[in-house]
């Protein structure tokens, strides 16, 4: 449920319970895209992640799931010819995954179809989505170089 504005600037935890209720709507239209596309959350997630290779050991941590999972994840995907495993040139232990042409578009679809965030996001105007944009990545920039 949207918080109401108010004369006063919200604390933290005020931002922080807006940002919840709004990811909990996010994930769920993504959810919604993600099975009109005939996939589950964390393959549409999976496929979503792979705008370029990626390790199978980054893709478990960014989906915060174990190796076995990851790997299930990826045998499923690739059988529907969405992803592909290759060696790493670098270091030949690592197999990296990588989205085929088909993966890319599906998960082009799976943002296309979620309509609520798109609606959402288009009612703010260019420079609203452009403060919010420049926002949302400084505050990922600022968590992620905290989580090192």
């Amino acid at each position: 449920m949207p918080h109401t504005s108010s004369p006063v600037s919200p604390t933290a935890v005020d931002v922080m319970a807006t940002l919840t209720d709004f990811c909990r709507v996010y994930q769920q239209d993504f959810l919604t895209a993600a099975q009109r596309l005939d996939l589950t959350y964390s393959q549409a997630k999976l496929v979503c992640l792979l705008a370029e290779p990626r390790a199978m050991r980054e893709l478990a941590e960014a989906l915060s799931c174990d190796a076995s999972n990851i790997t299930l994840l990826i045998d499923r995907l690739e059988q529907r010819g969405l992803v592909e495993r290759h060696t790493d040139q670098a270091d030949r232990r690592v197999k990296k995954v990588v989205a085929t042409a088909e993966g890319t578009a599906l998960a082009q679809q799976v943002r296309d179809e979620m309509h609520g965030v798109r609606a959402a996001l288009e009612t703010l105007s260019p420079s609203r989505r452009r403060s919010l944009q420049s926002i949302l990545e400084q505050l990922h920039g600022h968590m992620t170089t905290s989580l090192d």
